[in-house]
């Protein structure tokens, strides 16, 4: 060894005081970086690092938070196995600046004295040849010793570097060993390499945990995990903010003492298979939340070792539902066309009625635009953003109108789903629910409609429970259910809760100038639907339309369009595409009006014959009678060649 320190110390010399670089003892690593030094202006005799003022030192020490507290705790260990031993551990950042150390006493006053402190850049052009700033540059591990220093001043020591990386394998910094020369010894580097590869094996670790945590805490539904006892351990941050409690409450809790209805828990212990969109309420002090949850096992060769319970509050499952369904209103008040000035009046209620919560009951014959207005309603409310559920009335089977309007619980019935069902009233939860045909509403289930207004609250079929929902409801009939009360066909009490603001829409044969109104509007949307096929109305069809007196109302109007649009070959469409009942009807109509018509001069004989009957033939009192003279009455009598004699007493 001192042969070999004699031999690189002359090597040094030759190379500094002569630029003489010959001798095969100076390995060829740092024979280049002696000359990187020389090309660099390093002093030989130098060797004191440039060291960051307190700003900068501080602004790279925030830039390297994660790496230092990460390796400092791995330094701490190295040193206690070095302890006593006359050595420093260094952290570097991947630009050379030392931003952490821990060492004997002795050597880190030494290491004081060069600048060998945080902030202090160690790279070759800075101090010359070093482990540091080798490692840094050829990207892997370096041990010096003695004057294989290109500065004199390090030429009493030994150092020992090894670079670490990212997850990516990008350089972030290096660990460092310095000692005595004396000291020196292949397995300090052999440390270094150890100490580096840990960093960046928690580094790794941590950086993986970040990434599951990032996406454990991203997932909009709860996320809950057991232990083999059942108690708590983990919640994210979604599971916290849906059932309202903080992350230091929900530790070693017991889930069953969390779940109302534990059964989806009893029944996965025993047969060990996960359950699926089980109805679950879990109760957090005054706190109930209904949810739908799903219950997996964690598995192991003892058993169950845990549960991971995923849930989503009831009312987000719903707007799923409702999103899938179609359960929203399409129509606008600006979609309701109208000239007529009652229609006007009756849409303009119906405005003033969507900005309140009250009940509504829309009036009107079948086709006259019922849902429309309901529609309207719904989307000029604050609940416009909430689902819109359409219910039939008349097409619910009267056994099954309960449990579709309200649900029902697994096992209700013969054929009920296994985990039960939500009901009309449930999906509505937040929005609008529709009822139209409230007037086939069998009265047995009217009763419970009317609590459901009352208290807004419902229970399903099979249940004892009841559930809170925030509907606003909306009801239409083409019935007189004023009428129907008085037949006892209609419950009184809910005619009137419905019936807090009622909206009467005029059937179309009531406002005919709105007919060509409403015939442009729908052939305008045809002709945007088909931008290939522009079509127009022959101006007879349009007579025609407005002569026809539409019992379907506006329903019969549109489908006739329809139905004329697409018939038609043309560009013009025209009386002969309108349908045969429309047709037949017109010509009906004008027959029954030429039967009803009578001639002005059949007209004139009869009346003048009649007064002449009432006059008793008396020729001048007739004609006083009919407001004429003398001569125009002689003169008639004889254009119509009418005996007077016949007449007279």
């Amino acid at each position: 060894m001192k042969d070999t320190s004699e031999l690189i110390k002359k090597a040094w010399t030759d190379f500094t005081e002569h630029g003489i670089l010959e001798s095969d003892v100076i390995k060829k690593d740092v024979a280049d970086s002696w000359k990187i030094c020389k090309s660099a202006g390093v002093d030989p005799l130098g060797g004191a690092g440039a060291v960051l003022d307190k700003t900068a030192l501080k602004k790279r020490l925030k830039e390297n938070e994660n790496l230092i507290k990460i390796a400092h705790p791995i330094m701490e260990q190295i040193y206690n196995q070095v302890r006593g031993s006359g050595f420093v551990i260094v952290l570097t950042d991947k630009d050379g600046y030392l931003i952490d150390r821990i060492g004997d006493e002795g050597i880190m006053g030494e290491a004081r004295k060069m600048n060998f402190v945080e902030g202090a850049l160690w790279t070759e052009n800075a101090v010359g040849t070093n482990a540091i700033g080798m490692a840094l540059r050829l990207d892997k591990p370096i041990q010096l010793v003695g004057a294989e220093h290109y500065c004199i001043t390090h030429q009493t020591g030994t150092c020992s570097a090894a670079p670490i990386h990212d997850e990516n394998g990008q350089l972030i910094g290096c660990l460092n060993m310095t000692g005595l020369k004396e000291a020196a010894h292949p397995h300090t580097l052999g440390i270094v390499l150890a100490g580096a590869y840990s960093i960046e094996k928690q580094l790794a670790l941590i950086r993986s945990n970040q990434i599951i945590d990032t996406a454990f805490n991203s997932i909009n539904e709860g996320i809950l995990i057991t232990d083999s006892k059942l108690n708590l351990i983990l919640a994210n941050k979604a599971a916290l903010k849906i059932l309202g409690i903080e992350q230091e409450q929900i530790f070693h809790i017991p889930i069953v003492s969390l779940i109302q209805n534990h059964e989806s828990v009893d029944e996965i212990i025993t047969s060990l298979k996960p359950i699926f969109d089980a109805e679950c309420t879990f109760c957090t002090g005054s706190k109930s939340v209904r949810t739908t949850a799903n219950f997996a096992p964690i598995l192991d060769t003892s058993g169950i070792s845990g549960l991971v319970i995923t849930f989503k509050e009831e009312k987000y499952v719903h707007r799923f539902v409702n999103k899938i369904a179609g359960y929203r209103a399409n129509y606008v008040f600006e979609d309701i066309v109208a000239v007529n000035p009652n229609m006007k009046k009756v849409i303009e209620s119906a405005r003033k009625a969507s900005i309140t919560d009250c009940n509504v009951l829309i009036t009107g014959e079948s086709g006259t635009g019922k849902e429309l207005f309901a529609q309207a309603i719904h989307n000029n409310s604050k609940r416009a953003k909430g689902p819109f559920v359409a219910v039939n009335c008349a097409s619910l089977p009267k056994d099954l109108v309960e449990s579709e309007l309200f649900g029902y619980e697994k096992g209700a019935f013969t054929g009920a789903n296994k985990e039960g069902h939500p009901g009309k009233f449930e999906l509505a939860d937040g929005g609008t629910i529709f009822l139209d045909e409230i007037g086939e509403l069998p009265i047995e289930i009217q009763p419970k409609l009317l609590r459901v207004l009352d208290n807004h609250k419902i229970s399903r079929v099979g249940s004892t429970h009841e559930r809170q929902v925030n509907v606003r409801v909306l009801a239409a009939t083409n019935k007189n259910l004023r009428k129907e009360v008085d037949n006892k066909n209609f419950r009184d009490d809910l005619y009137y809760r419905l019936n807090v603001i009622n909206i009467t829409i005029p059937p179309l044969r009531n406002r005919m100038e709105d007919v060509r109104v409403l015939a442009n509007v729908f052939l305008s949307r045809l002709n945007k639907a088909n931008p290939e096929n522009h079509k127009e109305f022959d101006k007879d069809f349009i007579t025609k339309l407005e002569r026809y007196h539409w019992p379907g109302n506006v329903r019969e109007l549109q489908n006739v369009i329809e139905r004329a649009y697409y018939l038609t070959d043309g560009r013009l469409i025209t009386e002969e595409y309108l349908p045969e009942n429309i047709s037949i009807g017109l010509k009906n109509e004008d027959s029954k009006l030429k039967d009803n018509i009578i001639p002005l001069k059949i007209i004139e004989e009869r009346s003048i014959k009649n007064t002449l009957a009432a006059s008793g033939g008396d020729i001048l009192k007739t004609a006083e009678m009919l407001n004429l003279s003398r001569a125009t009455i002689y003169r008639k009598i004889k254009k119509y060649n009418i005996d007077v004699n016949s007449y007279k007493n």
